[in-house]
């Protein structure tokens, strides 16, 4: 697999956001999207694009750094969990996945902090690049499900 076609450099926080909206077109319930990248490298800014993608008002995304976990729309389009606060080693047991997920996606901020893989997430970092630049790329994408990774190109490749 060509690692540059799981790779994704945006010039804005509107760019971010319309391949966040790509990414989304293609999920369904039971997908989940792990996100990580440093402080302010713009993963609540592309989980705004995959609620956007999905028909939620993406005014209404923040960071769930201080209650865990949002949900957006009703019925649940996507689920928000952040795990910042939980620090690395996280026991997200508490949070039951399992039942998020069979709801709607969903996307997990500070991903790396606890061990997702059970759930086969499709994991992005997101770096800084520049100002505005971000590369965001497919991390380990041999883990994810065949048609995550597909999605995931088809977001990168764009309209």
């Amino acid at each position: 697999m060509n690692g540059d076609a799981l790779r994704l450099t945006t010039s804005s926080v509107a760019a971010t956001e319309a391949a966040a909206a790509r990414l989304s077109a293609r999920l369904r319930p039971g997908d989940l999207i792990a996100l990580d990248g440093p402080l302010g490298a713009g993963k609540t800014v592309f989980v705004r694009g995959l609620a956007a993608g999905l028909g939620v008002d993406a005014a209404v995304v923040k960071s769930p750094t201080f209650v865990l976990h949002h949900v957006y729309g009703s019925p649940p389009r996507l689920h928000h969990l952040d795990l910042y606060r939980l620090g690395p080693g996280a026991r997200i047991q508490m949070l039951d996945l399992d039942s998020l997920l069979e709801s709607a996606p969903a996307a997990v901020e500070w991903a790396g902090y606890a061990d997702l893989e059970p759930w086969h997430p499709l994991g992005l970092v997101i770096d800084i690049a520049g100002d505005q630049v971000r590369s965001i790329e497919a991390r380990d994408p041999e883990r994810a499900p065949a048609r995550l990774i597909e999605a995931w190109r088809a977001a990168v490749v764009g309209p």
